[in-house]
């Protein structure tokens, strides 16, 4: 079973009425600006993804608590949560999550072959983000957290692919690859788990629960990326949309 919400996070954590296996979130990263690179005879490319990734340095920190201080009342003994973050947030999430109470396990860094190109030439390509892994079930009780252990060349903490393109890519800016999803999930859920999106953008978790017969929850408060969404999924039969 998949649900697919409009609404907002903030409130929705403290409406849920389920406990899930799993929680992936790829909320706003504070990366926006509204700097747009014209070079002659090349598409314009910009960063500016729109005001839902616009915050203050206090502000953004203060969003991030105030949504992962909401999980743990809806998040198994033994799940897991797993965030996307820019590198340079990454003592901030994980000082924030350990306060409300989990421990950090592991930061995966995902490497993008094939990153926006520096058209300046005066600094480094973004080509990687970071994955936060934390549980709240390590603790004095030895409370055993999921974590499905492949071939040991797939699980090193570094993921390496590129970014959507093709048929994958949606109008979303900042869309994951189902591939990087579908490992996560993989890992850290079992077939059957019901697995939590705060921050559902196109519906790519979504997508890859379904293909890996996992159950979903998926929030997202962008009309349009909702929409989105909505398109996208259509195809899945025990989809529920709740606007």
């Amino acid at each position: 079973m998949h649900t697919l919400i409009l609404g907002d996070s903030l409130q929705l954590l403290e409406q849920l009425n389920t406990s899930v296996d799993c929680i992936i979130a790829d909320p706003p990263y504070n990366t926006a600006n509204k700097n747009t690179k014209v070079l002659k005879g090349r598409k314009a490319r910009s960063v500016d993804f729109g005001s839902w990734d616009y915050f203050s340095e206090q502000n953004y920190i203060t969003f991030m608590d105030s949504w992962i201080e909401k999980t743990p009342r809806v998040l198994k003994e033994n799940g897991n949560l797993v965030i996307f973050c820019k590198l340079e947030y990454i003592s901030i999430i994980k000082q924030i999550y350990e306060k409300h109470g989990y421990k950090h396990h592991a930061t995966i860094i995902w490497h993008k072959t094939n990153p926006a190109p520096q058209i300046r030439k005066n600094g480094f390509l973004s080509s990687c983000e970071a994955i936060l892994w934390a549980t709240l079930g390590y603790n004095a009780n030895k409370v055993s957290y999921t974590f499905n252990f492949s071939r040991q060349n797939e699980m090193h903490n570094f993921i390496e692919t590129p970014i959507c393109m093709g048929k994958e890519r949606t109008p979303h800016p900042t869309q994951k690859p189902k591939r990087v999803l579908a490992h996560l999930v993989k890992v850290f859920s079992n077939e059957g788990d019901l697995i939590l999106d705060p921050f559902a953008g196109s519906g790519t978790l979504t997508e890859v629960c379904s293909s890996l017969n996992r159950n979903s929850i998926s929030i997202e408060k962008d009309v349009q990326y909702f929409q989105i969404a909505c398109n996208r999924l259509s195809n899945i039969k025990d989809l529920k949309i709740i606007r």
